[in-house]
C-alpha cells in the first residue's frame, strides 16, 4: 500500500476513532485502536500513526467547535482542547519526521 494511501486511510480511521469516543467512551476507542494496530504495523507506520494521530485530534476539535457553537461549553474546556491538539500536533510531528527520512533516504541515493 502506498504510504499516501495509508496515511489517508488512517486517518479516515481516526476520525471514526475520535465518533466512537465522543458517542461510546473510552473503551470503544479502545477496541477501534486495537483493531487498527494491524494496519499500523504492516505498512509504512510512520505514515499510518500520523494519519491515525492527526485524523483523532482534527475529529476532536471539530467536536468541539461544533458543541462551542451550539452553545454549550464543557466543564473543563483546556482539558479537552488538550485531548483534541496533543494528538493532532504529535501527528504533524511524526509525519514531518518521517517525511524528512523519506528526503534524505531520496537524496543519498542521489548523490551516489
Amino acid at each position: 500500500m502506498s504510504p499516501r494511501l495509508l496515511w489517508v486511510a488512517c486517518a479516515v480511521l481516526g476520525m471514526a476513532t475520535a465518533l466512537l469516543t465522543g458517542s461510546f467512551g473510552l473503551l470503544a476507542a479502545v477496541v477501534a485502536l486495537s483493531l487498527a494496530a494491524p494496519l499500523v504495523l504492516r505498512g509504512d507506520a510512520l505514515a499510518a500513526l500520523s494519519g491515525l494521530l492527526i485524523g483523532f485530534g482534527a475529529m476532536w476539535l471539530v467536536f468541539l467547535a461544533w458543541q462551542t457553537a451550539s452553545g454549550g461549553l464543557p466543564s473543563d474546556t483546556r482539558s479537552w482542547l488538550l485531548v483534541g491538539a496533543a494528538p493532532f500536533a504529535t501527528g504533524f510531528v511524526v509525519g514531518a519526521i518521517r517525511l524528512a527520512r523519506s528526503l534524505r533516504r531520496t537524496s543519498d541515493i542521489r548523490a551516489r
